[in-house]
């Protein structure tokens, strides 16, 4: 069944806080935002070749979040002090 626009905003607010408590760094940089991202759509590839509707929907989420995150800048932070 589709979500509304209000669930699959709230369902993104969601999944965004559970990405940043397991994965506090995103990426240290776009190259490794971009990796993280492409990540996220081969498990949603996977997950649309024989996984249940619900886990494709939750594989979309993650595609969202990691892009969400690149778009937010959550990529563009000096590491150099602390490693």
């Amino acid at each position: 069944m589709p979500m509304t626009e209000e669930q699959a905003f709230s369902a993104l607010s969601r999944r965004l806080g559970e990405a940043r408590m397991k994965h506090p760094e995103f990426a240290r940089n776009q190259w490794d935002a971009y990796v993280v991202i492409a990540d996220e759509v081969l498990e949603l590839r996977h997950a649309i070749g024989g996984e249940s509707r619900a886990r494709q929907r939750d594989e979309a989420l993650d595609v969202a979040v990691t892009a969400l995150r690149y778009v937010m800048g959550e990529h563009e932070h000096d590491y150099t002090d602390s490693h």
